[in-house]
């Protein structure tokens, strides 16, 4: 478990970075083309390649490695080589032919919105620019696959710092000059390089592609057999994201698009970096678990990565409602409108009370599909779909634009729930009253985080410097900061397990202990 827990921290590093430069791009162009309604047009463009993607591309690396894993288990190197070849080149394949029809549904699509009045030209121009860029998705989750399930997890993590790194330089460089349309030809590059940059890691290994077409292949029949319910399982969030976004267009405020996509980006930049980490890395070990069928072994590692997600997500849900409007002028509130921070803030609040239902539900699926049960989780996905859509009108009709990601959330969080119940009735019961104790207690220091950070932040708001950049600068980053050290020495002190290790390597390298 030591060993996963340091290349967890490796992954989640690079993942960090990955994710911050990411969110940087988003901050940037959003900023940057804040007067330009097309940046609206960009922001409903690239959700089609990556909604069509998150699941698709998921469910290819979803696939890969359960029957990676498990060929090389079993020492059959040569059928899992075999394997690779077959799946990289029917996937490439049904890739261009779902390019094919997406630039050919390209004019229908903006229909649906109200960029079938204005901006419709430029949508379809973008929807045809963007959705070639699924074919290098496909190449990008299917080397991932192979290298995770090879044990190689840097890479993997590290592949969109280039591509973000692209779109930054050039809104920097050649933004000005070229406007949207420059951006959405630096967007096709910037993420086709993310393909690009996992050959030579592949390369290092002892496989080599030798293309090969058997659709009758056993493992790609059994491929295609788990793919089809995990398709429309991990669909359920890129579809509820893009129905936020969808709702949004046709909302009152022309700038209502952009917000919701920021608001979106932010909670889920921030807490799926260390969801991925963890799933990342779990997940091949999950499969060589459940390929060995040693029940008792895979029931503990549920346990235990189920215990560290609510470690680390139930404080951030906290600390999002807590330091929000801090965190939204810290970012944004320098070229934003207050109103427009108003907004988003509390779009951000209610995004981030599903935060923890997100985590449950990425590390039970990947829990499932170890099992080679893919129905359930694809069951589930519908459901979370339905509440999302249902919730949501409903309480669009109550609470306006806050119903959207209210509703979100419950559905995530519903999806949790009924996925925890399915799995404890498929391996039996698991965690039981010691995951519940645990949870308490980080219930608890949650609650003696907020209870220092809610004064703390009241005082600091009527402090000023007179420089705007240092003020808010100091507004997050002390309630932040103290709220992260309270609720460290709070689990510490309740003897939760990742805070009794963590300090206790600490002191170790410290010196003060042997």
């Amino acid at each position: 478990m030591k060993s996963t827990a340091k290349t967890v921290g490796i992954v989640m590093i690079i993942m960090l970075i990955s994710r911050l430069l990411a969110f940087v791009s988003v901050i940037a162009y959003t900023t940057f083309y804040r007067e330009d309604f097309n940046i609206n047009i960009y922001s409903y463009a690239i959700q089609f390649p990556n909604i069509v993607f998150t699941f698709f591309g998921t469910a290819l690396t979803t696939v890969v490695i359960p029957i990676f894993a498990s060929n090389f288990e079993s020492g059959n190197k040569k059928k899992a080589y075999k394997f690779a070849d077959n799946v990289i080149s029917l996937a490439t394949t049904f890739t261009m032919l779902l390019v094919a029809i997406g630039v050919l549904l390209a004019p229908v699509l903006p229909l649906m919105t109200k960029y079938r009045e204005n901006g419709y030209d430029f949508a379809v121009t973008a929807l045809r620019i963007m959705f070639p860029v699924m074919i290098f998705y496909a190449l990008n989750y299917i080397f991932q696959g192979i290298l995770q399930s090879l044990g190689k997890f840097n890479m993997p993590a590290f592949v969109s710092i280039p591509s973000s790194a692209i779109i930054i330089l050039y809104i920097f460089l050649l933004g000005e000059r070229f406007g949207v349309k420059g951006l959405l030809i630096a967007t096709f590059i910037g993420l086709s390089t993310q393909a690009f940059i996992l050959i030579p890691p592949i390369l290092k290994t002892d496989y080599r592609y030798r293309p090969s077409f058997n659709y009758r292949d056993e493992d790609i029949k059994k491929a295609v057999k788990l793919m089809i319910p995990v398709i429309i399982g991990t669909s359920a969030y890129p579809l509820n994201l893009f129905f936020n976004v969808t709702v949004a267009a046709n909302l009152g405020s022309g700038d209502m698009v952009n917000i919701i996509s920021f608001s979106q980006n932010l909670v889920s930049y921030a807490i799926l970096v260390f969801v991925y980490s963890v799933t990342a890395v779990v997940f091949p070990k999950f499969s060589a678990i459940a390929a060995r069928g040693d029940m008792v072994e895979f029931k503990d590692s549920v346990v235990k990565t189920l215990t560290s997600i609510f470690y680390f997500l139930m404080p951030a849900t906290a600390g999002f409602i807590l330091v929000k409007k801090e965190v939204l002028n810290f970012i944004m509130g320098w070229k934003f409108s207050a109103e427009d921070v108003d907004l988003a803030s509390m779009l951000v609040a209610f995004y981030a009370i599903g935060i923890v239902g997100m985590g449950i539900k990425e590390v039970i699926d990947r829990a499932f599909y170890s099992l080679k049960d893919t129905k359930r989780p694809a069951v589930i996905g519908v459901i979370v779909m339905v509440v999302n859509v249902g919730a949501s009108l409903l309480l669009l009709q109550i609470m306006g634009a806050y119903g959207i990601p209210l509703g979100n959330s419950i559905s995530t969080l519903t999806g949790a729930l009924v996925l925890a119940i399915l799995l404890r009735r498929k391996i039996g019961a698991f965690g039981g009253k010691k995951l519940l104790r645990v949870v308490l207690k980080i219930a608890v220091s949650c609650i003696i985080m907020s209870a220092i950070v809610l004064p703390v932040s009241f005082l600091l708001k009527s402090y000023t410097s007179g420089i705007a950049v240092v003020d808010r600068t100091i507004q997050l980053i002390i309630p932040a900061g103290l709220g992260a050290l309270v609720y460290f020495a709070s689990t510490y002190v309740l003897k939760v397990d990742e805070a009794v290790d963590v300090f206790e390597k600490a002191k170790i390298r410290l010196g003060f202990k042997r």
